[in-house]
């Protein structure tokens, strides 16, 4: 765990928590939380979550979330990696309409 801005990285089956924009790494089967623009990454069968604008990213089997305003209220956008084309490894944001796309490859 680490305060705003910090950085924070656990092992395998670890859980891993950081602060707003700060950067949140756990290893396979574990949780990583980061705060409002953070990146969060779990590997294989982990939890990745990320606050408003952050970037989320899970190896296989895992499960991305990243928080988003629909324009009346916050919500969670939840990707299950090797569904809906969500590859592993791979970074996600989402975009203006909530939906998971691929870092740097438009909006």
């Amino acid at each position: 765990t680490s305060g705003d801005y910090g950085t924070s990285t656990s092992g395998n089956g670890g859980t891993s928590t950081s602060g707003n924009g700060g950067t949140s790494t756990s290893g396979d089967d574990g949780t990583s939380t980061s705060g409002n623009g953070g990146t969060s990454t779990s590997g294989n069968g982990g939890t990745s979550h990320s606050g408003y604008g952050g970037t989320s990213t899970s190896g296989e089997g895992g499960i991305i979330q990243i928080k988003w305003w629909d324009g009346k209220c916050y919500r969670i956008a939840t990707g299950y990696i090797g569904e809906n084309d969500l590859l592993p490894n791979v970074p996600y944001i989402l975009d203006k309409d909530g939906q998971f796309i691929e870092k740097g490859v438009g909006k």
